[in-house]
This record gives C-alpha cells, sequence and structure tokens, in this order.
C-alpha cells in the first residue's frame, strides 16, 4: 500500500489563506488571561520566627544566669531558710486569724 504512493508529491494540502488570519483567528478563540491578585501575608507570618529566636535567646540567657546580679558578699539565703521564714509568715496570720474571730465571739456571745 506505501508503494502505491508518490514519494515526490506532498500528499497534505493546506486550504488557500489559512495562514493569513490565522494568529488572530487562534487568539480570539483563546480564553483571556486573568490577572492574577499578589498573595497577602499577614505581618505575624513574617514576625514569627524572629520572635521564636528572640524567645530561645532570652530563656539561654535567664537559665544561664547571665544576667544573675550577685554583687553582695553575704551567701544568698538557702531553701530551707526561706521555707522556715514563709511558715512562720503564715503562723503568725493563722493566729492572726485566731485572735480576730475570738474578739467576734466576745463580742457576740458576752452581751
Amino acid at each position: 500500500m506505501l508503494d502505491s504512493f508518490d514519494k515526490k508529491k506532498n500528499p497534505f494540502k493546506v486550504p488557500e489563506n489559512y495562514f493569513e488570519n490565522f494568529n488572530t483567528e487562534i487568539m480570539s478563540k483563546l480564553p483571556e488571561k486573568q490577572v492574577e491578585k499578589a498573595k497577602i501575608v499577614p505581618l505575624w507570618k513574617k514576625v514569627l520566627p524572629w520572635t521564636a529566636v528572640a524567645a530561645v535567646f532570652c530563656g539561654v540567657i535567664f537559665s544561664t544566669g547571665i544576667l544573675k546580679n550577685n554583687t553582695s558578699s553575704e551567701p544568698a539565703p538557702s531553701v530551707s531558710t526561706a521555707l522556715a521564714s514563709s511558715e512562720e509568715e503564715d503562723y503568725y496570720l493563722f493566729l492572726e486569724d485566731e485572735v480576730v474571730k475570738s474578739r467576734y465571739r466576745d463580742m457576740m456571745y458576752n452581751n
């Protein structure tokens, strides 16, 4: 079957004046190009990584004690001393409340 075709002659034909208005016809068939809006990135998304870095930096500084300003030659109070003074203060507050309650009872029941 392929032997019956003339190899020197082009079997394809183009209609007359096909390429005259080819570009304008194709452009008229295409949909119009839509303009894309610029993507708006919120400020907090831009600032979030920097705030995280700042938080880590502050955490390292405070956990290593760089900002600790201990200039006195006296030793710092121990935890047991702090607890003892706290317990003592709580005891005094308890006693004060009891005195107030007893005065109230005396006033109410003695009259």
